[in-house]
Protein backbone atom coordinates (compact mmCIF):
# COMPACT_ATOMS: atom_id res chain seq x y z
CA UNK A 1 0.00 0.00 0.00
CA UNK A 2 0.98 3.07 -0.63
CA UNK A 3 0.85 6.10 2.11
CA UNK A 4 0.60 9.69 0.33
CA UNK A 5 2.65 12.37 2.34
CA UNK A 6 1.27 15.82 2.28
CA UNK A 7 4.83 17.37 3.30
CA UNK A 8 3.29 20.86 5.11
CA UNK A 9 6.09 21.36 7.62
CA UNK A 10 9.55 20.50 6.38
CA UNK A 11 10.11 23.95 5.24
CA UNK A 12 9.15 24.86 8.71
CA UNK A 13 11.23 22.58 10.38
CA UNK A 14 13.35 24.98 12.03
CA UNK A 15 11.18 27.56 13.72
CA UNK A 16 8.23 24.69 14.19
CA UNK A 17 9.18 23.87 17.82
CA UNK A 18 9.53 27.19 19.22
CA UNK A 19 6.95 29.02 17.50
CA UNK A 20 4.36 26.56 18.61
CA UNK A 21 2.67 26.66 22.20
CA UNK A 22 2.69 24.34 25.15
CA UNK A 23 0.45 21.71 25.65
CA UNK A 24 -0.81 21.87 29.93
CA UNK A 25 0.20 18.71 31.88
CA UNK A 26 -3.25 18.14 32.93
CA UNK A 27 -4.04 17.27 29.34
CA UNK A 28 -1.40 14.11 29.31
CA UNK A 29 -2.09 13.38 33.16
CA UNK A 30 -5.80 12.70 31.73
CA UNK A 31 -4.51 10.43 28.65
CA UNK A 32 -1.98 8.83 30.88
CA UNK A 33 -5.06 7.60 33.30
CA UNK A 34 -6.75 6.17 30.56
CA UNK A 35 -3.54 3.85 29.17
CA UNK A 36 -3.57 0.28 31.03
CA UNK A 37 0.14 0.53 31.41
CA UNK A 38 2.79 2.96 31.69
CA UNK A 39 5.48 1.13 29.29
CA UNK A 40 5.45 2.61 25.75
CA UNK A 41 3.32 5.44 24.29
CA UNK A 42 3.75 6.23 20.49
CA UNK A 43 3.07 10.13 19.62
CA UNK A 44 1.83 9.87 16.11
CA UNK A 45 2.55 12.94 13.27
CA UNK A 46 4.94 14.24 16.64
CA UNK A 47 6.21 17.25 14.63
CA UNK A 48 9.14 18.75 16.60
CA UNK A 49 8.15 16.42 19.43
CA UNK A 50 6.86 18.23 21.85
CA UNK A 51 3.74 15.84 23.15
CA UNK A 52 6.46 13.26 23.09
CA UNK A 53 9.00 14.62 25.57
CA UNK A 54 6.22 15.85 27.57
CA UNK A 55 4.48 11.75 27.67
CA UNK A 56 8.21 11.05 29.58
CA UNK A 57 6.82 12.17 32.46
CA UNK A 58 4.30 8.84 32.44
CA UNK A 59 5.55 6.63 30.31
CA UNK A 60 8.85 4.78 30.64
CA UNK A 61 9.10 5.00 26.72
CA UNK A 62 7.96 6.83 24.02
CA UNK A 63 8.18 6.34 20.41
CA UNK A 64 7.69 9.16 17.90
CA UNK A 65 6.82 9.24 14.23
CA UNK A 66 6.46 11.79 12.14
CA UNK A 67 6.73 11.28 8.02
CA UNK A 68 9.32 14.51 7.78
CA UNK A 69 12.70 13.88 8.02
CA UNK A 70 13.03 17.61 8.36
CA UNK A 71 10.89 17.59 11.51
CA UNK A 72 12.55 14.58 12.92
CA UNK A 73 16.21 16.17 12.22
CA UNK A 74 15.05 19.27 14.49
CA UNK A 75 13.00 17.10 17.09
CA UNK A 76 13.28 17.84 21.13
CA UNK A 77 16.36 14.86 21.98
CA UNK A 78 15.11 13.51 25.43
CA UNK A 79 16.52 9.77 25.79
CA UNK A 80 12.96 8.15 26.49
CA UNK A 81 11.86 9.39 23.46
CA UNK A 82 12.72 7.47 19.99
CA UNK A 83 12.38 9.25 16.91
CA UNK A 84 11.81 7.55 13.65
CA UNK A 85 10.66 8.67 9.98
CA UNK A 86 7.71 6.83 9.61
CA UNK A 87 4.09 7.72 8.10
CA UNK A 88 1.72 7.34 10.65
CA UNK A 89 -0.63 5.01 8.67
CA UNK A 90 2.49 2.55 8.83
CA UNK A 91 5.23 1.80 11.37
CA UNK A 92 7.76 -0.29 12.58
CA UNK A 93 6.08 -0.89 15.90
CA UNK A 94 5.97 -3.95 17.36
CA UNK A 95 1.94 -5.49 17.67
CA UNK A 96 0.51 -5.29 20.93
CA UNK A 97 3.58 -3.11 22.31
CA UNK A 98 1.80 0.28 23.00
CA UNK A 99 -0.25 1.53 25.99
CA UNK A 100 -1.68 5.03 24.37
CA UNK A 101 -1.27 6.47 21.15
CA UNK A 102 -1.45 10.07 21.29
CA UNK A 103 -1.79 12.43 18.09
CA UNK A 104 -1.79 16.42 18.87
CA UNK A 105 -2.74 18.78 15.86
CA UNK A 106 -1.57 16.31 13.28
CA UNK A 107 -4.55 13.59 13.24
CA UNK A 108 -6.60 15.58 10.44
CA UNK A 109 -3.61 15.12 7.84
CA UNK A 110 -3.91 11.49 8.52
CA UNK A 111 -5.55 8.86 5.99
CA UNK A 112 -7.50 8.45 9.06
CA UNK A 113 -8.87 4.64 8.63
CA UNK A 114 -5.86 3.67 7.47
CA UNK A 115 -4.33 5.08 10.66
CA UNK A 116 -6.81 3.65 12.97
CA UNK A 117 -5.96 -0.19 11.12
CA UNK A 118 -2.32 0.51 12.41
CA UNK A 119 -3.45 2.01 16.19
CA UNK A 120 -5.52 -1.28 16.56
CA UNK A 121 -2.48 -3.97 15.38
CA UNK A 122 0.39 -1.62 17.45
CA UNK A 123 -2.33 -0.91 20.48
CA UNK A 124 -2.06 -3.62 23.86
CA UNK A 125 -5.98 -4.93 25.03
CA UNK A 126 -7.37 -1.79 26.34
CA UNK A 127 -5.12 0.24 24.91
CA UNK A 128 -6.22 3.94 24.26
CA UNK A 129 -6.24 6.67 21.37
CA UNK A 130 -5.79 10.17 22.10
CA UNK A 131 -6.63 12.52 19.81
CA UNK A 132 -5.98 16.68 20.68
CA UNK A 133 -5.96 19.98 18.76
CA UNK A 134 -6.24 23.36 19.97
CA UNK A 135 -8.12 26.29 18.55
CA UNK A 136 -7.53 30.58 17.66
CA UNK A 137 -5.14 31.72 20.13
CA UNK A 138 -6.56 34.56 22.63
CA UNK A 139 -4.95 37.68 23.66
CA UNK A 140 -7.17 40.51 23.34
CA UNK A 141 -10.32 41.97 21.38
CA UNK A 142 -7.68 44.42 19.55
CA UNK A 143 -5.41 41.56 18.77
CA UNK A 144 -7.57 38.83 18.06
CA UNK A 145 -9.30 40.73 15.03
CA UNK A 146 -5.98 41.00 13.29
CA UNK A 147 -5.56 37.37 13.74
CA UNK A 148 -8.77 36.77 12.79
CA UNK A 149 -8.21 38.97 9.69
CA UNK A 150 -5.53 36.61 9.20
CA UNK A 151 -6.87 33.46 9.77
CA UNK A 152 -10.18 33.74 7.76
CA UNK A 153 -9.28 36.65 5.08
CA UNK A 154 -5.77 36.03 3.83
CA UNK A 155 -5.27 32.35 4.60
CA UNK A 156 -8.95 30.98 4.50
CA UNK A 157 -8.36 29.46 0.88
CA UNK A 158 -4.68 28.07 1.62
CA UNK A 159 -5.96 25.48 4.54
CA UNK A 160 -6.13 22.73 2.87
CA UNK A 161 -7.41 20.24 6.02
CA UNK A 162 -8.19 22.38 9.04
CA UNK A 163 -11.91 21.76 8.64
CA UNK A 164 -11.90 19.01 11.30
CA UNK A 165 -9.02 21.01 13.71
CA UNK A 166 -11.25 23.96 13.54
CA UNK A 167 -14.48 22.10 14.50
CA UNK A 168 -12.56 20.62 17.64
CA UNK A 169 -12.65 17.12 15.90
CA UNK A 170 -16.27 16.37 16.71
CA UNK A 171 -16.51 15.32 12.99
CA UNK A 172 -13.57 13.03 12.88
CA UNK A 173 -14.33 9.33 12.68
CA UNK A 174 -13.64 7.73 16.31
CA UNK A 175 -14.50 4.16 16.11
CA UNK A 176 -13.35 3.26 19.55
CA UNK A 177 -15.13 3.28 23.22
CA UNK A 178 -15.12 6.79 23.53
CA UNK A 179 -14.70 8.79 27.08
CA UNK A 180 -16.08 11.46 27.84
CA UNK A 181 -14.55 14.48 26.09
CA UNK A 182 -12.43 17.20 27.90
CA UNK A 183 -11.39 20.60 26.94
CA UNK A 184 -8.97 21.96 28.71
CA UNK A 185 -6.26 25.17 28.24
CA UNK A 186 -2.86 26.07 27.78
CA UNK A 187 -1.05 29.62 28.28
CA UNK A 188 1.97 31.18 27.19
CA UNK A 189 3.48 34.62 28.19
CA UNK A 190 4.80 35.83 24.46
CA UNK A 191 5.85 38.80 22.99
CA UNK A 192 4.81 39.71 19.53
CA UNK A 193 7.29 38.60 18.14
CA UNK A 194 6.91 35.22 19.35
CA UNK A 195 3.19 35.35 18.87
CA UNK A 196 3.97 35.73 14.75
CA UNK A 197 6.82 33.08 14.97
CA UNK A 198 3.89 31.02 15.40
CA UNK A 199 1.77 32.39 13.07
CA UNK A 200 5.00 31.55 10.65
CA UNK A 201 4.52 28.17 10.94
CA UNK A 202 1.05 28.01 9.52
CA UNK A 203 1.17 25.66 6.94
CA UNK A 204 -1.22 28.06 5.24
CA UNK A 205 1.23 30.89 5.78
CA UNK A 206 3.61 28.77 3.99
CA UNK A 207 1.49 28.40 1.26
CA UNK A 208 0.47 32.11 0.83
CA UNK A 209 4.01 33.16 0.58
CA UNK A 210 4.53 30.31 -2.29
CA UNK A 211 1.59 31.92 -3.76
CA UNK A 212 2.18 35.32 -3.72
CA UNK A 213 5.88 36.18 -3.34
CA UNK A 214 5.31 37.54 -0.21
CA UNK A 215 4.54 36.54 3.46
CA UNK A 216 0.97 37.09 4.97
CA UNK A 217 2.28 37.59 8.77
CA UNK A 218 4.57 40.70 7.12
CA UNK A 219 1.35 42.22 5.12
CA UNK A 220 -0.56 42.17 8.79
CA UNK A 221 2.70 43.16 11.00
CA UNK A 222 1.92 46.64 10.78
CA UNK A 223 -1.50 45.95 12.43
CA UNK A 224 -0.38 43.97 15.16
CA UNK A 225 2.46 46.19 16.32
CA UNK A 226 -0.65 48.89 16.68
CA UNK A 227 -2.80 46.37 18.24
CA UNK A 228 -0.38 44.96 20.90
CA UNK A 229 1.22 48.02 21.89
CA UNK A 230 5.17 47.34 23.32
CA UNK A 231 6.25 44.78 21.06
CA UNK A 232 8.25 42.96 23.73
CA UNK A 233 6.09 43.73 26.47
CA UNK A 234 4.62 39.94 26.98
CA UNK A 235 1.18 39.46 27.20
CA UNK A 236 -0.53 36.36 28.12
CA UNK A 237 -2.03 34.47 25.64
CA UNK A 238 -4.48 31.37 25.64
CA UNK A 239 -5.69 28.18 23.56
CA UNK A 240 -8.49 26.06 23.89
CA UNK A 241 -7.29 22.07 23.75
CA UNK A 242 -10.12 19.42 22.46
CA UNK A 243 -9.19 16.12 23.24
CA UNK A 244 -11.38 13.08 22.39
CA UNK A 245 -10.07 9.69 24.13
CA UNK A 246 -11.16 5.99 23.92
CA UNK A 247 -10.23 2.38 23.98
CA UNK A 248 -9.83 -0.83 22.27
CA UNK A 249 -11.05 -4.24 23.49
Amino acid sequence: MTIRFQDNFSKLAEIYGSGRPAYPDELFATIAEAAPGRDLAWDAGTGSGQAAVHLTRYFKSVVATDASAAQIANSWPHPQVTYRVEPSERTTIAGRSVDVITSGQAAHWFDIDTFYAEARRVLKPGGAVALFCYGLESVSDEVNYVTEKLYVELLGPYWPKRTLADHTYQDIPFPFNELPRRVFRMHMQWTLPELLRGFRTWSASLKYQEANGEHPVDLLEPEFREAWGDPDQPRRISWPVYLRIGTVE
